[in-house]
């Protein structure tokens, strides 16, 4: 089912709240906003879906191997983090949440985008320690 245009602005208009007006693409289906949180890089894209999606997500680390430590340690994250998952896919470990498009309003995506901000900056450089991989930003900006 395509987006309409209806959700698509409206949607559009709750990231530039979140980022005080400052949106780079004109579609968030096309091409998601990047945002810096400190060493990671946090994307918010909209998904065409049934129903649409709002997914806010970080590559956390490239360039890593899956392990069973590694997994076992994403596994147990997951079982005490709230409002977001961890997982290995294709050698990088992300962190991601999903929102339901149709009823997201500015405290659900502030705070899925805040969460995950945090995390992200926490878990990129702690996992990083134990199991290697690449971070978005060697530095804190």
């Amino acid at each position: 089912m395509a987006i309409d245009d209806v959700l698509r602005t409206r949607v559009h208009g709750l990231v530039a709240g979140y980022l005080h007006g400052s949106v780079p693409s004109a579609d968030l289906v096309d091409e998601p906003v990047a945002i810096r949180s400190g060493t990671a890089i946090v994307y918010v894209r909209l998904i065409d879906a049934e129903p649409a999606v709002v997914r806010v997500f970080s590559p956390l680390l490239r360039e890593i191997d899956s392990g069973p430590a590694l997994l076992a340690e994403l596994n147990d994250l997951n079982g005490r983090l709230s409002f977001l998952r961890l997982f290995w896919r294709d050698r990088t470990v992300y962190a991601a949440a999903e929102l339901l498009a149709e009823t997201l309003d500015e405290p659900e995506l502030a705070n899925a985008c805040d969460s995950l901000a945090d995390a992200a900056d926490y878990y990129d450089e702690w996992l990083g320690a134990r199991f290697g991989g690449v971070r978005a930003f060697p530095d804190r900006c």
